[in-house]
C-alpha cells in the first residue's frame, strides 16, 4: 500500500450511541493506490512490510553449456536483504553464481561482489544485505547442458534469518556465512587489559600453565618447560648413595657422589678420543646464577676453554655433523692424562661414547625462576643383577643443605612414577638432585635411571 493515507469519514457510518452519548465514526484508510487497509480478526491493524520477487533477476530457462544468464540492474534502497535461492540439475562454472552490487546501475567491476559454487541437484539460499543502490545476479553454467534450472531473487524489507545450515550436514566452502571479525580481551595477571593473540601456528592462543605442550611450543609467557633424565651406569652395593649421573660409572670416572662447584671454576671441556672435534653445547649457570648456554669446538685430547666459567653444569649435547669417537668431559681446570682429568674429582659433567648427551638427574633453578617439580620416575632397567634399590629425591636450598623430599624402594623391572597433584616448589638457586643406593650388600655391576620433569616460571 502506498503512502500518503487518506483518512476519510463514511457519512453512512456515522452513528450515535444513546446509552452512552457518545457520537462514534467509523473510519477506512486508503492509500493513494486507492487500496484499503485491512483488520485482521483480532481487530488489528494490519500493517505489513512486503517483500516481492524480483523477476528481473529470476529465470527458470535452462541453460547451455558454459552460458550466462545476467538479471537486470533493480534499486534496492527499499530492501533491507536479499534472497536468491538456485537449483540446478548439474554444476555450475566455479564461481558461476555472482550477486554484483553496483551505485548507478550501469557500472559492473567485473570480478567483484559475493560469488558460490553451485552443486549439481542441490537446492542451495543464499542472503545478501544490500550494500550498493543498484544489484544483479548472474550465473554461469557449467560444462554440462541444464535440463532444469530454477533461480528465483526475492526481495525482503526487513531483515530475515539468513541461509541455515542444519548440524549434521557437512559444510562446503561455498555455503553462505555471515563473517563476523573480533577481537578477544582478557584481563591480566597485572590488573591490565590485554588482546589475546594467535600461535605461530594461527590457533588462538588459549594456554595453561598446566599444559606441558603449550610451555614447550612456547605459547606460555614467562613458562618454561624441563626434562631431565641420568643414569648410573656401574655402580656397588660398597659404593652406598650415589648420585645419578654419567659419572657413577666404575669403568670410567667413578666419581659415585657429585662435587658441587662452590664458585664459578668450570672452564674446561675435552674428549678422551684425538679425533672428536664437534661442536658441544653447554648449559649451565654463571657466578650470578644466571642460566648460560654455550657453544665450543673440541680440539680431540686438548683443553678447551669455556666461553663463560659456570658454577653449575648440568647438561651437554653434541650439536654437531659427527657422532662422539670418545668421552667428553665438562670440568674444573686440572691435568689431563689422554684426554681425561686426572683429579677426577674436578669432572662436573660427562658424555658418555655412544650418547651424544650426558645423562644427569641434577638440576639447578636459575636465577629469576621458580621452579614447580611435577613428577619424577626411576627405574632399574640395565642393572646387571637382581637387587633392590632405594632411590632419594633431595632438595638444597641456597645456603642450606640437601633435604629429602621423597623416597621410595624398587625392584628390578618395576619402574616407580610419581606424578605430582600439587608440584614442589623451589625457589631459585636450589640443587635438585636424585640418588640411588643398593639395598643388599656384595652386588656389584647395578645400574639406575631417573629423572624427573620441572616447569621454571619466571619471578
Amino acid at each position: 500500500m502506498a503512502l500518503p493515507i487518506d483518512l476519510s469519514t463514511r457519512e453512512n457510518n456515522k452513528f450515535i450511541d444513546v446509552g452512552n452519548k457518545n457520537t462514534s465514526v467509523r473510519t477506512t484508510l486508503t492509500g493513494s493506490d486507492g487500496v484499503e487497509a485491512g483488520i485482521n480478526a483480532s481487530g488489528q491493524l494490519k500493517v505489513v512490510l512486503d517483500g516481492k520477487v524480483d523477476t528481473d533477476n529470476s529465470t527458470s530457462t535452462p541453460l547451455a553449456v558454459d552460458a550466462t544468464f545476467t538479471g537486470v540492474a533493480v534499486e534496492t534502497l527499499d530492501y533491507a536483504l536479499i534472497f536468491i535461492t538456485v537449483y540446478s540439475d548439474v554444476a555450475s562454472a566455479t564461481d558461476g553464481l555472482t550477486i554484483e552490487m553496483s551505485s548507478d546501475g550501469t557500472t559492473w567491476h567485473s570480478g567483484q561482489g559475493d560469488k558460490f559454487t553451485v552443486p549439481a541437484a542441490t537446492q542451495k539460499t543464499y542472503s545478501i544485505q544490500p550494500h550498493s543502490r543498484y544489484y544483479r545476479v548472474k550465473y554461469t553454467n557449467g560444462s554440462t547442458l541444464q535440463a532444469t534450472f530454477d533461480l528465483q531473487a526475492v526481495l525482503k524489507k526487513t531483515n530475515s534469518k539468513a541461509s541455515s545450515h542444519r548440524i549434521q550436514d557437512s559444510i562446503s566452502e561455498d555455503d553462505d556465512a555471515t563473517l563476523q571479525k573480533s577481537v578477544l580481551t582478557a584481563l591480566s595477571d597485572n590488573g591490565s587489559f590485554v588482546n589475546i593473540e594467535a600461535t605461530a601456528s594461527n590457533n588462538l592462543k588459549v594456554a595453561n600453565v598446566e599444559d606441558g605442550l603449550s610451555i614447550a611450543k612456547g605459547d606460555v609467557t614467562g613458562a618454561t618447560y624441563v626434562h631431565k633424565f641420568g643414569n648410573a651406569p656401574d655402580f656397588d652395593s660398597d659404593d652406598g648413595e650415589v648420585n645419578i649421573w654419567d659419572g657413577a660409572d666404575d669403568a670410567d670416572i667413578a666419581e659415585m657422589q657429585y662435587n658441587y662447584s662452590s664458585t664459578a671454576d668450570i672452564d674446561s671441556i675435552v674428549s678422551s678420543n684425538a679425533g672428536d672435534t664437534v661442536d658441544i653445547e653447554i648449559q649451565g649457570l654463571d657466578a650470578s646464577y644466571d642460566l648460560v648456554v654455550q657453544t665450543v669446538t673440541l680440539t680431540g685430547q686438548t683443553r678447551v676453554a669455556l666461553t663463560t666459567s659456570l658454577i653449575r653444569v648440568f647438561r651437554l649435547k653434541n650439536v654437531g655433523d659427527a657422532d662422539l669417537s670418545g668421552n667428553v668431559y665438562c670440568y674444573v681446570d686440572t691435568t689431563l692424562s689422554g684426554g681425561v682429568p686426572v683429579d677426577t674429582t674436578k669432572v662436573r659433567a660427562v658424555i658418555d661414547n655412544g650418547n651424544n648427551q650426558t645423562e644427569m638427574a641434577l638440576y639447578t633453578v636459575p636465577l629469576g625462576k621458580t621452579a614447580y617439580l611435577r613428577s619424577w620416575y626411576a627405574s632399574s632397567a640395565g642393572a646387571k643383577k637382581t637387587t633392590n634399590y632405594v632411590v632419594r629425591l633431595k632438595a638444597r636450598p641456597f645456603g642450606q643443605v640437601f633435604q629429602l623430599k621423597h623416597r621410595t624402594a624398587i625392584s628390578d623391572g618395576f619402574p616407580y612414577n610419581h606424578p605430582y597433584t600439587e608440584p614442589e616448589v623451589f625457589s631459585a638457586k636450589t640443587d635438585i638432585a636424585m640418588t640411588a643406593e643398593l639395598a643388599a650388600s656384595g652386588v656389584t655391576g647395578a645400574a639406575v635411571s631417573a629423572g624427573f620433569d620441572i616447569v621454571l616460571i619466571d619471578n
